[in-house]
This record gives structure tokens, C-alpha cells and sequence, in this order.
């Protein structure tokens, strides 16, 4: 029978050719997948807007700013496009009266804002049933949530 020696030397032998084999494996699997770059995922919506109490020639538009991400996202730059619309609100043109766009800076990771535009009102473009339509327009390191759910449509 085999001495007690000799047995702790086959095991450790064994368990550190288990070692050298577990580790390149795995430095064998992550060289093979290279890193993805983290980006904030962004969300805006227009949350409410209407006429300035304090100033009756200008909207007020209030947007909702949304990051989903785990990155902060800066550069944060909102669209809001007027459109002219009908009793029904439906838009009647495709192309907007009224386009304001305001640079609201960065976001931090999972966080929200609620910055505010204000917009020159128009009667005579807009007509009598204006709509208004809000969004992100462009960040940098981030991804617009609109976007990734148009490419799935």
C-alpha cells in the first residue's frame, strides 16, 4: 500500500492540473467574446403642455426624461415638433409648425428628469387643434430607446 506521502502528492498533482485546465478555459472563453461597451438607454415622452399662464404667446412643454441604463448619459439634446391637427386629434401634416429643441445636459445611470421647453405660439401655422410630440433627439454614449423598438417593427 501506498504511504501516506505519496497519496497528498497525486492529489495535489491532480488538483493542479484542474486548476491549469479550469484557467484556461476561462481566459480561453472571455478572449473569444471581446467587451461590449456599456450605454445609457434613453426615453423621452411629452408629459403635458399648453399655454404659458404668464405669457400667453408661449407654450409650455413639459417632457419626461427617462435612463435606463447603468451609464450616465450626456449630451442630452430633446426634439419637440407642433403639428397641425384636426378636431379628432389626428396630425393633418406630416411636417411640424413648430420645432423647439433644448440641450438638457447629462443623466445619471437609472434616473430621471423633467426638464421644460418653451415654445413661440403660432395660431395662424398650428390652427385651432395644435399637437405637440416630444423625444429624445441625440446623446452621446447612450442608445434611444425609440429607435432600438422602430428596428423591431
Amino acid at each position: 500500500m501506498a504511504d501516506e506521502s505519496s497519496i497528498y502528492k497525486i492529489i495535489s498533482v491532480i488538483l493542479l492540473i484542474m486548476v491549469i485546465v479550469f484557467a484556461g478555459l476561462y481566459f480561453t472563453k472571455t478572449a473569444d467574446y471581446p467587451e461590449v461597451e456599456e450605454k445609457a438607454l434613453m426615453f423621452g415622452v411629452l408629459n403635458s403642455w399648453g399655454e404659458n399662464i404668464y405669457n400667453s404667446s408661449e407654450y409650455l412643454l413639459d417632457v419626461d426624461v427617462y435612463n435606463f441604463g447603468n451609464v450616465e448619459a450626456k449630451n442630452i439634446e430633446l426634439v419637440c415638433n407642433i403639428y397641425i391637427g384636426d378636431e379628432d386629434e389626428i396630425i393633418v401634416s406630416e411636417t411640424p409648425v413648430i420645432t423647439v429643441i433644448k440641450n438638457i445636459g447629462n443623466l445619471a445611470s437609472t434616473s430621471y428628469e423633467d426638464p421644460q421647453l418653451e415654445a413661440e405660439k403660432n395660431p395662424q401655422k398650428e390652427g385651432l387643434y395644435p399637437l405637440a410630440i416630444c423625444s429624445i433627439n441625440s446623446c452621446e454614449n447612450c442608445e434611444i430607446l425609440d429607435y432600438r423598438i422602430k428596428e423591431l417593427q
